[in-house]
């Protein structure tokens, strides 16, 4: 991968929403979109290796997070760790992932209205 993750996703296309998280034991997909134009979809299919951490940044102890989707992605790192295995980190405004895979299948759709 020679962009970071942010990079072949958002597509200098603005700040973005995380529409779809969906985990299995064997993959993770993400589906993202620009906030101004949430039907020009990205959906990335990594074949995860490690979850590391998934965590739902509340600021209050014992509060509810509001785990609706669309989230605001703050930011969406990926940085090379060996070999063909990246390690991810993924910011939004109501949780946290981090994860090891392998470079995403990355196919893009705009859905007509």
């Amino acid at each position: 991968m020679d962009k970071n993750i942010s990079e072949l996703l958002f597509r200098s296309l603005g700040t973005h929403a995380l529409k779809v998280l969906s985990l299995s034991q064997s993959e993770l997909k993400l589906v993202v979109a620009p906030w101004d134009d949430l039907d020009n979809e990205a959906l990335a299919t990594f074949e995860v290796s490690e979850i590391l951490y998934f965590e739902v940044t509340s600021g209050e102890v014992n509060a509810f997070a509001q785990l609706n989707l669309p989230w605001d992605i703050i930011r969406f790192d990926s940085q090379l760790v060996s070999g063909l295995i990246w390690e991810f980190g993924l910011c939004c405004d109501e949780a946290h992932l981090g994860f090891r895979a392998k470079v995403p299948d990355i196919s893009f759709s705009c859905k007509t209205r």
